[in-house]
């Protein structure tokens, strides 16, 4: 690497848990002062701002409900994002995938009466199914047509939109008689059981805390999570140990497409009780964003669905508490992915002195 004065660059081959700590802990505190000078710059009380923005996150025990609510499509997302980033297999269609997977339990659901047991397991089932199909067959178009995985999955997302759209504006989704373009609402003896009665905190969540372990134990102690991180690190000579392309490209997006479409069928089935076509719009670009700011590491996909659960519920507050608008907002969480996407590229580097013994 490049020399800075009497020292050089040089990366390392495995991060210290030391750096990480202390490159993310910098993160943090360049994010809260970069957030801090662009409050001051639209003329915010930047004290009143935090203060909002704490409270609404984890003020008290509604508060901290709400963020766990809004922290389950973003972790089933980010840990799509992760199960394939590890595996350098690029799925950006995770936007599409929530959507499919909210669309194919709603469908099975109202097109079959199940008692209300095999109702739940058949949400998650087809909102996995939903997910995993579009995920699947854009692993297909790679290992058969050798499609750019980016370009099929983004393309994915445009076209499972436009089959909602037909769906809702053809009526067929929809009550003739009402206004909205969206379906009609989900009768309360078909949603998901709430984990604590009287809060809307749902069997989603303890679906996504599973799914964070069972994805960690997969990549840290199996046989396949040690495939997908051979493949991610050198495709080339995973082949050569026996991994077949075709198989990873195929299961990878399979199941990271599955994982996205459980957060779509959960918060539909959990806190819609609708589909409509803005409903669920953002939650999988921001589970992209949870994904890459957790280094694509399950446990830390859990911890930043939760930072980013408590932004979002969080900055309803700062909107009405400390007049902040929505779109001040999102730039902060774009402040707070920019910042520990540097932490994530520093802590993978350390300064050695010029002619020194490493």
């Amino acid at each position: 690497m490049g020399a800075i004065g009497p020292y050089r660059l040089e990366r390392r081959v495995t991060p210290t848990l030391l750096g990480s700590i202390l490159s993310t802990s910098i993160a943090v505190v360049l994010a809260i002062a970069a957030s801090a000078v662009l409050l001051l710059v639209v003329d915010v009380d930047v004290y009143e701002a935090f203060e909002a923005l704490v409270i609404g996150a984890f003020g008290d025990l509604d508060s901290i409900i709400g963020t766990l609510i809004k922290a389950v499509p973003l972790a089933l997302a980010g840990l799509a994002t992760g199960i394939a980033f590890r595996a350098k297999i690029w799925n950006i269609g995770q936007e599409g995938q929530v959507f499919a997977g909210a669309m194919m339990a709603y469908w099975v659901t109202t097109s079959f009466d199940l008692p209300y047991v095999l109702h739940v397991i058949a949400i998650f089932l087809a909102g996995f199914a939903g997910g995993a199909g579009l995920g699947a067959f854009s692993g297909f178009l790679k290992a058969r047509f050798s499609v750019d995985e980016i370009v099929s999955t983004v393309m994915m997302n445009y076209i499972v939109l436009f089959v909602l759209s037909y769906l809702l504006t053809s009526r067929l989704w929809t009550d003739p008689s009402e206004y909205y373009l969206q379906t009609a609402q989900i009768p309360e003896s078909d949603r998901l059981p709430a984990l604590i009665a009287g809060t809307d905190l749902h069997l989603g969540f303890l679906v996504a805390v599973v799914a964070v372990f069972v994805v960690h134990f997969v990549l840290a102690r199996t046989t396949f999570g040690f495939e997908i991180r051979a493949f991610g690190s050198n495709a080339e000579a995973a082949r050569f140990r026996g991994t077949n392309p075709s198989r990873m490209f195929v299961l990878v997006l399979l199941i990271s497409g599955g994982l996205a479409g459980l957060g779509g069928a959960s918060q539909t089935f959990g806190i819609d009780f609708r589909i409509a076509q803005n409903f669920l719009i953002g939650l999988g670009s921001t589970g992209i964003i949870v994904g890459v700011i957790a280094g694509m590491r399950p446990l830390g996909i859990g911890v930043a669905a939760i930072i980013f659960g408590g932004m979002a519920q969080g900055g309803l507050f700062m909107q009405v508490m400390a007049d902040v608008s929505a779109a001040i907002v999102s730039a902060m969480q774009g402040i707070v992915l920019i910042f520990f996407l540097c932490s994530s590229v520093v802590s993978r580097y350390r300064l050695v002195r010029v002619g020194a013994d490493v």
